[in-house]
């Protein structure tokens, strides 16, 4: 029997069929062989796909966190921009009016005004560097109101500085019964107020108007995942 089967694999028809099922072998091999690299291949690229997706939107995330934190901070300026200015402007109408009787408390809601602009100077202008830029936070404050001759202010507070001297000047005359207001006083009160209420605005708009670039640049981002 052995010696049939011996003589088969020898015969040109054995070697054939052994060639045959020897190459279908090899050729099995190889091609699962294949197919595993070509799925690990394929596996390898659907990883770095989910990752560079996960790195991607993690991104997007710290960049709509940081937005939205610089717009609550813009806002929160704003709000005291506003505030500080509303009631410096008051205490200037409530003085002209003549209504003495409430200018003690117009005063004093613009010292508790004051009070918290000087608490959060610093802080506000750190905000503004670290979430916009340096231009805006010099433009916002530089110190130069520790000049004692400061007359031409370039930042918001300095002119709030020069326009609350100004007032305080009429205030403090109106009270004193040796003291008479007169028109050149209240005309340079009135010209800082106005160079004031300008500067106001400009700033806040500026500073808006940077959020909103980067609002859109955010969107634009979103739309490319």
């Amino acid at each position: 029997m052995l010696n049939k089967i011996w003589k088969f694999l020898n015969s040109s028809v054995g070697l054939l069929l052994l060639g045959f099922c020897f190459t279908s072998l090899l050729g099995a091999i190889f091609s699962d062989l294949i197919q595993r690299r070509a799925w690990q291949h394929k596996s390898q690229l659907e990883q770095q796909r989910q990752d560079f997706e996960w790195k991607r939107s993690r991104k997007f995330e710290l960049l709509r966190r940081k937005l939205n934190e610089g717009q609550k901070t813009i806002e929160d300026i704003s709000d005291l921009i506003n505030l500080r200015f509303f009631r410096l402007q008051k205490v200037y109408e409530t003085v002209l009016s003549g209504k003495y009787e409430d200018m003690e408390k117009r005063w004093k809601e613009y010292m508790d005004a004051v009070e918290k602009w000087n608490v959060k100077l610093i802080i506000n202008g750190n905000k503004l560097r670290r979430l916009v830029n340096s231009e805006i936070s010099k433009k916002f404050n530089n110190y130069e109101t520790d000049d004692p001759n400061l007359q031409n202010p370039i930042t918001l507070h300095g002119k709030f500085f020069l326009a609350h001297g100004e007032i305080k000047k009429l205030f403090l005359c109106s009270k004193s019964p040796s003291c008479v207001v007169t028109k050149s006083m209240k005309s340079r009160a009135n010209e800082r107020l106005r160079s004031l209420d300008y500067a106001s605005d400009l700033f806040v708009d500026e500073v808006s108007n940077l959020f909103l670039e980067r609002t859109l640049a955010l969107e634009e981002f979103q739309s490319l995942e």
